[in-house]
């Protein structure tokens, strides 16, 4: 009887412990890569069905728990202890040992890297001017800006980094500005359904090293570089977006002398200490030097470029086209259709800022050539049909369409070359 006994209390811990730490593995950067062969569909399964696990592993623990109470009890003495004892049998006082110890241990992963807890919604924000932003930011700190409708707002990677996601207002329009830190991919999304209906997202776990969202109300699930619902009930809907600019906050603030800065710092802390650590585990520098990603990759990598390079990623009618950043500083200037769209591809190499643009102005396609300035203008472009010329925002400095801005086109800024290559199949690599 003993025996058994013992072997009830090995099957109850286990079965408790395995249970809570299964709906923790996928969900947590530590552990991910334990279990990198589940489908991204295992994944989410495993998501909508956590709290079925949270009820079996703590009925399992607590069982065992109540059995090592039963055992301090007299089975002769008739009071409750020794009722429940009759019921539940017995277990020896040791049993609290690895009971304390593994409820600790869980206790503390959940708590410090279960990523839909952790990467919480920051407490409060607040938005600030450039002089304020220079208080916090280094002139090196990189910045994801946006410029909708005349308003432009700059939002610190390392602040955006460990939510992956701000929600904000640009524009007149909602905007959920998310970033997934292991594809250094960055772009604003309308959190609105083609029914009417608000999406309240949340960071839940990564696939192929980028971020997959869940929206609380409506349980639908949204991969970040395909900008469109995976699971739920509007699957296949695809998300307005609009691109966002990776540039160090020196260039940012100098195109962009009016913008404000979505400052959003940890209060508690735990959010302090997750942003340390990420900064110190993944800082983008440390990221762009390795030869492959943080984590386990199910694809296989396109080895046409180096894993770890940036690039510009351009989409638009079903056709992909990468512009590797290394190409760019050669040639800074690149026109290309896309889909069928004319675009251009505007980067500025001395101060590592680009952006993809249509190059349509009212009626007119343009056509751009590589332009320096003598004033100290940052001039990027020419367009050779007025003379006109551009800075890297697209805004005309002098000639006749001196007052226009070219329209951003639909892309990527700056993000990985294996995570592109991985969501967008098919892509084309401009100059091979």
């Amino acid at each position: 009887m003993e025996f058994l006994g013992f072997l009830l209390n090995l099957a109850l811990f286990f079965a408790g412990m395995g249970a809570l730490i299964w709906a923790y593995l996928a969900f947590s950067p530590m552990t991910r890569d334990l279990v990198a062969f589940l489908s991204r569909d295992q994944q989410i399964n495993i998501f909508k069905n956590r709290r079925i696990y949270w009820t079996v592993g703590i009925a399992c623990l607590g069982v065992l728990f109540l059995r090592v109470v039963f055992g301090f009890a007299d089975p002769a003495g008739g009071d409750a202890l020794s009722e429940g004892a009759s019921v539940l049998g017995q277990a020896h006082w040791f049993w609290l040992v690895p009971l304390v110890g593994g409820g600790v241990m869980v206790a503390f992963l959940y708590w410090a890297m279960y990523v839909p807890v952790v990467m919480a919604p920051p407490k409060a924000h607040r938005l600030v001017g450039r002089d304020e932003a220079d208080e916090f930011l280094e002139p090196e700190s990189v910045v994801l800006g946006i410029e909708l409708d005349g308003e432009t707002k700059a939002y610190p990677r390392d602040l955006i980094a460990r939510p992956h996601w701000f929600n904000d207002e640009l524009g007149g329009r909602p905007l959920m500005v998310s970033y997934c830190i292991l594809c250094n991919s960055g772009q604003a999304f309308v959190p609105v359904l083609e029914n009417g209906q608000r999406l309240d997202l949340r960071n839940m776990t990564a696939f192929d090293n980028n971020t997959i969202y869940h929206c609380t109300r409506t349980r639908n699930f949204i991969q970040q570089l395909d900008g469109k619902v995976i699971r739920g009930p509007n699957e296949g809907e695809i998300l307005e977006s609009y691109p966002v600019v990776m540039a160090r906050w020196d260039e940012w603030k100098r195109l962009h002398p009016d913008t404000r800065v979505y400052f959003a710092p940890p209060h508690t802390f735990r959010d302090r200490f997750t942003q340390r650590m990420l900064m110190k585990m993944v800082p983008l520098s440390k990221l762009a030097a390795r030869d492959e990603p943080w984590h386990v990759v199910r694809k296989e990598i396109d080895p046409r470029l180096p894993a770890m390079s940036f690039v510009f990623g351009a989409e638009a009618n079903g056709e992909y086209v990468a512009f590797p950043v290394v190409t760019m500083r050669e040639t800074p200037v690149v026109n290309d259709e896309v889909g069928g769209v004319p675009i251009v591809v505007l980067y500025d190499k001395e101060h590592d800022i680009g952006q993809v643009y249509r190059r349509k102005v009212g009626e007119r396609t343009l056509t751009f050539e590589n332009a320096t300035g003598s004033d100290g203008e940052s001039l990027v472009a020419r367009d050779t049909e007025t003379g006109s010329t551009w800075n890297v925002s697209g805004h005309g400095l002098a000639g006749p369409l001196a007052t226009e801005r070219l329209e951003p086109a639909p892309h990527w800024n700056q993000l990985f070359w294996f995570s592109w290559a991985a969501f967008k199949p098919g892509t084309r690599i401009y100059g091979q």
